[in-house]
């Protein structure tokens, strides 16, 4: 008499197998991070009463809010011009400096 083998799990039974372990994971690691925030803001809150702080305090430890757009550039966003006071050109400090800027001085021809 031949046994028969059991029948073999089908790739798809064994990743919907593991997409369901994978969502009670994420279920669970998301509570627990409900939990440690709760826990984390009401040992702030009792630092902030204990130690009579103010927000004026907290904004020397804490960093400086990142942009929300990517692209937005971090520091000064103006660029100088300079005019020439002969010919009225102006040089916005992209490509290669004017001779003229050289000749009167970058003091002499700043605009903005």
């Amino acid at each position: 008499m031949a046994q028969s083998n059991p029948p073999q799990e089908s790739v798809l039974d064994q990743y919907l197998a593991v997409a369901e372990e994978k969502r009670n994971v994420d279920d669970k690691l998301s509570s627990l991070r409900r939990a440690m925030v709760a826990e984390g803001l009401q040992v702030v809150a009792q630092c902030i009463e204990r130690y009579q702080l103010t927000a004026e305090d907290l904004k020397e430890v804490l960093p400086l809010p990142t942009p929300s757009n990517s692209f937005q550039k971090v520091g000064s966003t103006t660029r100088r011009s300079y005019r020439d006071p002969t010919t009225g050109r102006v040089w916005n400090g992209h490509g290669k400096r004017p001779s003229w800027l050289l000749e009167h001085g970058p003091d002499a021809c700043l605009i903005t």
